[in-house]
């Protein structure tokens, strides 16, 4: 039974309702020949003879032929159902990721604002550092990432949405409170136990860069540890097992309920992109298509206020 394709299956059906061979090749748009080979590679995978042919124009399902017809129309129509389900489903269905940054700062408005206007819409949205969300989109995983760093411009598009900064995030203990108060710099205090994120992050690789003309071995020294989850290394901070260097939008929770404080590296931000992506040969969904053009908007709305 393994031998048996929906394809054979569909020319037996095309050949039955259509009483000949010539005409059932016209409506499948195949080769006459093919249609009979088809036809004979069904009958030796089911060990029966479908077909008697009256004529040389004209041939009638045997009554084995007319049970298979049967079960061909079931199997087919079945097979038919379940491609449309599935493709109605892709057409409602979104499916975006994003590294930290954005999915703290930019990602949840703009899918508040797509699902009042496309109610519609179902909405999957997955995480991880930029690398990995960039890895998904050439998978095909997801439809649209948003990520803090480009790293692979042959073949994905990548568009600038917002922006960010780096800042030095500390405990919220009277001593850094102090430094902050006296106006101190975050590179004053890169001589601290450092807490880093793991190296496929997009804010790690603007940190390393902007660490890269300091001694190597000394940044080695001075971090404990490499953090894969962004909401753990922030706890390590608060808990004052080290100082780090992170985007600023994705420490604003923390910020606000007391437990980090910030402070800019340098005396002029040391900024950085945020950045939609999307594989170059690749047609998006409507909804896809649709969801960027409103964070172009977006972006557009904030440039000019």
């Amino acid at each position: 039974m393994s031998n048996i394709s929906l394809k054979q299956l569909e020319v037996l059906i095309a050949v039955v309702e259509c009483g000949n061979f010539t005409e059932a090749a016209e409506h499948l748009y195949l080769a006459q020949s093919t249609v009979s080979s088809h036809i004979s590679a069904l009958e030796e995978a089911l060990h029966v003879m479908l077909f008697r042919r009256e004529s040389k124009k004209g041939v009638t399902p045997t009554a084995d032929g007319k049970r298979v017809y049967q079960y061909a129309k079931d199997v087919v129509g079945r097979c038919n159902a379940l491609e449309s389900a599935l493709n109605a489903e892709r057409q409602r269905e979104l499916v975006l990721g994003a590294s930290s940054a954005p999915s703290k700062s930019l990602l949840p408005e703009q899918i508040r604002r797509f699902s009042e206007s496309h109610p519609e819409c179902c909405c999957v949205v997955k995480s991880g550092d930029s690398g990995q969300i960039q890895q998904m989109v050439l998978d095909g995983d997801i439809q649209i990432g948003f990520v803090g760093s480009t790293d692979n411009r042959q073949a994905l598009t990548y568009e600038c949405v917002a922006e960010d900064r780096l800042v030095m995030i500390t405990p919220n203990t009277p001593r850094f409170a102090l430094l902050k108060e006296q106006g101190v710099l975050g590179r004053a205090l890169l001589g601290e136990p450092m807490v880093f994120r793991d190296h496929g992050s997009g804010t790690q690789k603007m940190v390393d860069n902007y660490l890269s003309t300091e001694d190597g071995d000394a940044k080695r020294e001075r971090c404990r540890y490499y953090v894969s989850d962004p909401e753990l290394l922030q706890e390590l901070v608060a808990l004052g097992c080290g100082v780090s260097i992170l985007s600023a939008l994705s420490v604003q929770e923390q910020v606000a309920a007391g437990k980090l404080l910030t402070f800019e590296l340098e005396e002029k931000p040391v900024s950085r992109n945020i950045y939609m992506v999307y594989r170059k040969k690749s047609d998006l969904s409507d909804l896809a298509r649709g969801f960027a053009q409103q964070v172009r908007q977006s972006k557009q709305e904030t440039t000019s206020e």
